[in-house]
């Protein structure tokens, strides 16, 4: 096989290797064009959150009601607290 037969060849290969690219790259993009929604964040609120010692929550009062929470929290008794806990707002 002469030089120029090689040559030939390889430059046909090249070809049809980077035809196939470009189909693949056509493909890829048109899978890529369709975009997803983006979320939208859920509106929350604060709420205050009587938790026993292990940290479940026992009642929960409106964010204005910080001191019915903390007598709750005194009431029951040792190890309960009072904390913020975010829920989703009612709509």
């Amino acid at each position: 096989m002469s030089n120029r037969d090689r040559i030939q060849r390889l430059q046909a290969e090249a070809a049809a290797t980077a035809h196939e690219k470009e189909g693949k790259a056509a493909a890829s993009a048109k899978r890529r064009s369709s975009r997803s929604k983006v979320a939208v964040p859920q509106r929350m609120k604060i709420v205050w959150a009587v938790c026993d010692p292990k940290g479940k929550i026992v009642k929960t009062f409106p964010y204005p009601l910080k001191p019915a929470a903390e007598a709750e929290a005194l009431r029951l008794g040792d190890g309960f607290r009072v904390r913020d806990h975010r829920v989703p707002m009612d709509e």
